[in-house]
């Protein structure tokens, strides 16, 4: 019985919110003939609330245990949402898209401008709750491709969201599957779309650029090809990050690393550079700074030097008189004389003996 309460309040409570996908059944649908969430895991009661922008497409990553629904390839899907209440947002853009690996999805349907209405409207009730459409005929079979339902509203918060369910396809001779690839707004890294007010075309750049992508159980790729550039990030204009994006990137940073080691004969270049570049600027500053500080010893320092300039002079002049006399004995030591004579020099005497001065003698006192 409390069960059974709990279930009537959730249905009740979406009933009055947003739009939720019910079928095929969302993870983790309350009731509906939906099955139990795995292991691990809850109902979600908030089935309705947009995807926060840090949380992980789509809400969850963990699978249902084995598929809600079996499709052929090719057949008309039905596509439902709360049968009553929610809230329409005046409409925005849907598509419905299919992955084999819950990382890369690939639009097989899109209903854009007016999804969840007949045409223009400020309402905030639906007037459409079910979409049918056909599946391509060459989706690969698979016991558990993931489909997934995204909207981007027209009015109101600037929310993305979006439903996940696990269905089998089968009746396909077909290895992958190439299509558009989903488009994302409204979330983290990715760029928001403002409201639309009377322009339905808002945003529509970003669905009709998506690159071309390819799906299969095998692994999936992008193709390469496209309408125009990937999605971009919100507000930096780069492109939004992918999960081969992170390992190119992480391989970029290894290369990266290499080429800025000491041992890379370019790098140890441009660092030898850098740092004779750097040795002339503190050379340079450093002569500054000698300089200014000489002018400050020199302010500082004039009473001293005052007092000790006399002293300075006498001694210059003492060391110059010793210069001359050393200058006039080396320059005379090599003179031709007669032997026996001896001169007198300023602080001694020379003899002269073989014909040649002989080194400075000291006088007695």
């Amino acid at each position: 019985m409390l069960a059974r309460s709990i279930v009537i309040a959730t249905l009740g409570a979406l009933a009055s919110a947003h739009m939720a996908m019910v079928k095929p059944c969302s993870y983790y649908t309350p009731g509906n003939n939906c099955p139990d969430p795995p292991a691990g895991q809850s109902v979600d009661y908030s089935l309705t609330s947009p995807l926060a922008r840090d949380a992980p497409f789509c809400k969850y990553t963990v699978p249902y245990d084995k598929p809600v629904e079996t499709w052929t390839a090719g057949q008309t899907v039905d596509i439902e949402f709360n049968k009553d209440g929610g809230a329409g947002h005046g409409g925005g853009h849907c598509q419905f898209s299919i992955s084999y690996d819950g990382k890369n999805f690939a639009v097989v349907h899109e209903v854009l401008r007016h999804c969840f209405y007949n045409g223009p409207s400020t309402s905030n009730t639906p007037d459409v709750r079910s979409y049918s459409f056909a599946l391509p005929e060459d989706l690969p079979n698979s016991d558990n491709a993931i489909f997934a339902w995204t909207w981007v509203n027209k009015q109101g918060e600037r929310e993305f969201y979006c439903g996940t369910s696990n269905v089998a396809i089968t009746g396909s001779s077909s290895s992958s599957y190439t299509g558009k690839e989903m488009t994302i707004a409204n979330h983290d890294g990715y760029e928001t779309i403002p409201e639309f007010g009377d322009d339905y075309d808002t945003g529509l750049d970003l669905y009709e650029k998506a690159k071309t992508i390819t799906v299969s159980p095998g692994g999936s790729a992008g193709s390469g090809s496209g309408s125009g550039d990937d999605q971009s990030k919100e507000e930096s204009g780069t492109q939004a990050p992918s999960a081969s994006d992170l390992v190119a990137d992480s391989a970029s940073v290894t290369s990266a690393v290499a080429e800025d080691s000491p041992d890379s004969g370019e790098g140890a270049s441009d660092n030898t550079d850098a740092g004779a570049e750097d040795t002339s600027a503190d050379n340079t500053d450093a002569g500054a700074e000698d300089t200014e500080a000489g002018a400050e010893d020199t302010t500082a320092e004039d009473g001293e030097a005052g007092a000790e300039d006399t002293t300075a002079e006498d001694t210059e002049a003492e060391d110059t008189e010793d210069a001359a006399e050393s200058t006039d004995s080396a320059a005379t030591d090599n003179e031709e004389c007669t032997d026996g004579l001896m001169r007198c020099l300023n602080k001694g005497y020379q003899i002269c003996s073989h014909g040649k001065w002989s080194l400075e003698y000291p006088c007695s006192d």
